[in-house]
C-alpha cells in the first residue's frame, strides 16, 4: 500500500497546478492547507446546546474565522463557520469550566472549555485573527484607571450600605464579587 501510495503521490504532483502546493508543503513554506509557518490554535471544545457534544474547532492567525469540524481527523471540510470579525466575543467564568459567548448576527454559540487554563490560549488565538476580545468591555472610570491601590474607593456592602475601603487599611483584605444584585 506504501508503494502505491507514492506512486499517487508521485503523479499528483505532476499536474501543474498540484506541483505549487506539493513542494510548497514539502518546501516547509508557508501554504496554510499543509501547515506551514502558518500559526493556529485548535482543539476540543464542549458545544454547549439542546445536546452538549465535543466539537474540534480551529483558529488560525490572520483569518477571522473559526471552523468547526466533527472531530480532529475530518477537517477537510467544516460543518460550521463562525465569523469571528462581525460577532461579540465574550468569556464566562460564570461556568464550571468557564466558556466563550460568541454572539453573531444570526446565531450564538456557547463553548465550554475542559479547564479554566485552556481559554487565555483561545483568547489568544482570536486576538491574533483579529479579533478584538480581550479588551474590556465596560468603560473604565476615571478615578480606577489611576489608582493605586483600593483604599481610595467606596462601594456597597451586602446590604447596600456604603463602606470606604480605607476602613480596612492595615487589614489583610479579600474582596469578592458574590454577582447577587
Amino acid at each position: 500500500i506504501n508503494a502505491e501510495y507514492g506512486d499517487l503521490m508521485r503523479g499528483l504532483s505532476q499536474i501543474p497546478v498540484l506541483r505549487a502546493a506539493f513542494m510548497s508543503c514539502s518546501a516547509g513554506g508557508g501554504a496554510p492547507s499543509c501547515g506551514g509557518t502558518r500559526k493556529f490554535h485548535s482543539g476540543y471544545l464542549k458545544k454547549k446546546g439542546f445536546v452538549d457534544v465535543d466539537k474540534y474547532f480551529k483558529i488560525s492567525q490572520g483569518d477571522p474565522n473559526m471552523y468547526c469540524y466533527k472531530d480532529e481527523s475530518q477537517t477537510f471540510r467544516a460543518v460550521e463557520t463562525i465569523n469571528l470579525a462581525t460577532a461579540t466575543v465574550l468569556t464566562d467564568f460564570g461556568m464550571s469550566p468557564p466558556g466563550l459567548l460568541i454572539e453573531g448576527s444570526d446565531k450564538k454559540w456557547v463553548l465550554q472549555t475542559k479547564d479554566e487554563g485552556e481559554i487565555l490560549p483561545w483568547l489568544k488565538a482570536m486576538e491574533q485573527s483579529g479579533v478584538d476580545c480581550l479588551s474590556p468591555q465596560e468603560a473604565v472610570c476615571d478615578s480606577a484607571q489611576c489608582a493605586k491601590d483600593i483604599f481610595g474607593f467606596e462601594v456597597n456592602d451586602i446590604d447596600g450600605n456604603p463602606v470606604k475601603l480605607d476602613t480596612y487599611k492595615g487589614y489583610v483584605t479579600l474582596i469578592v464579587n458574590v454577582a447577587s444584585e
